[in-house]
């Protein structure tokens, strides 16, 4: 068991633009049996092993930088929506983009979703024009080459188009569910189930390769991708299903509690330091006034900031911005979602402030 959770320990590879990009050890036996698979195929032409090894490695490497610019379009648009990213993760079959939450609107998960597939046809595309290049140049292991660089990129976006959750097309179907009156969860439920069902024809249909066609190679990745999409939705689907029983009581932290009478940039020098939340709550002997934002703050000019307070800044309290104790997370993260801050503060019987929830989920502090 030792071993096996060893495997699948992520290591980190680079960093880009602040975010750790991270593989499984598995990624690398999937990239050794790559470079293998593409050097035998291209021996024939180069008659060289050393050298069609050499191409094939350069060629799998360039693959799977194809898949990190998948992800890292995921990340920019995240970005531009205002998501925290975690990491990027390589796996044997592709790659993930984690975020801090999930996306606040419907519109935010489907610009998300889109740029994945977006920039696997741009890749695509311009692996196209460089095959072009390399047939004029009469190159013909490198035309060869970057076609199979175009066709996996190709195949890459379109695969990652199909209706089912945990693949870009099951996030599109999930925002399209969600913009259509879909409680959120409930939509992750029905596009994990649609994502168990591509995946158990992913995997009927590598059987039908590997036993009626004699094509093992290719059968056998079919099945295993087929079950690892199996798995990721399921783990997904029994994640939203725990998360449905759960309470507020059971995440919520209180992050440092703001007064609404402090300046801004007093906010800024004795508490942000310390504490790098999105949201705080705002409160004054335990009863709340509102929620602050980060991003309110930072739309204002900053010689306001020594003179603007926290109270004048922050969005007053609503019936939309606090639950009692004992509310269900699922019914919270569907508040939050709506009121605008993406945040919640938690109150006793007696409307004192006892919790905070931020970000769809509690904001821990290192």
């Amino acid at each position: 068991m030792r071993f096996f959770n060893g495997i699948r320990r992520p290591v980190e590879l680079a960093r880009v633009a602040g975010i750790p990009v991270r593989a499984d050890r598995r990624w690398f036996v999937v990239f050794a049996l790559m470079t293998a698979v593409t050097a035998a195929s291209i021996n024939v032409q180069v008659m060289n092993w050393a050298a069609s090894v050499g191409l094939g490695a350069a060629t799998t490497l360039i693959f799977f930088l194809s898949i990190l610019l998948h992800e890292l379009a995921h990340a920019a648009v995240a970005r531009l929506e205002r998501l925290e990213v975690v990491e990027v993760v390589l796996h044997p079959f592709g790659g993930l983009t984690r975020f801090v939450h999930e996306p606040q609107t419907p519109r935010a998960e489907f610009r998300i979703a889109l740029a994945g597939p977006v920039s696997s046809f741009v890749l695509a595309a311009g692996f196209l024009l460089l095959m072009a290049l390399a047939n004029s140049g009469k190159l013909d292991v490198l035309r060869d080459l970057l076609f199979l660089l175009a066709l996996a990129n190709f195949l890459l976006a379109v695969f990652n188009l199909f209706p089912g959750y945990p693949l870009d097309g099951g996030r599109l179907l999930r925002a399209y569910l969600w913009r259509s009156g879909r409680d959120l969860d409930e939509a992750t439920i029905l596009t994990g189930r649609s994502g168990q069902a591509i995946a158990i024809g992913l995997m009927t249909l590598g059987l039908f390769f590997a036993v009626g066609r004699g094509q093992i190679f290719a059968g056998f990745w079919a099945i295993v991708t087929g079950f690892f999409l199996f798995d990721s939705a399921r783990g997904i689907i029994a994640a939203v299903q725990a998360a449905g029983h759960r309470l507020v009581d059971d995440v919520m932290l209180l992050p440092p509690v703001v007064p609404p009478d402090i300046t801004l940039q007093a906010f800024i020098d004795q508490l942000l330091p310390m504490n790098r939340y999105a949201a705080y709550p705002v409160a004054n002997e335990k009863r709340l006034h509102g929620i602050f934002l980060l991003e309110d703050m930072q739309a204002l000019p900053r010689e306001s900031w020594r003179h603007s307070s926290v109270g004048n800044t922050m969005r007053p309290v609503t019936a939309e911005m606090f639950v009692e104790v004992g509310t269900s997370l699922s019914e919270a993260r569907e508040m939050m979602a709506e009121n605008g801050t993406g945040a919640l503060g938690v109150v006793d019987s007696e409307g004192k402030l006892v919790g905070f929830i931020s970000g769809g989920r509690a904001r821990r502090r290192a």
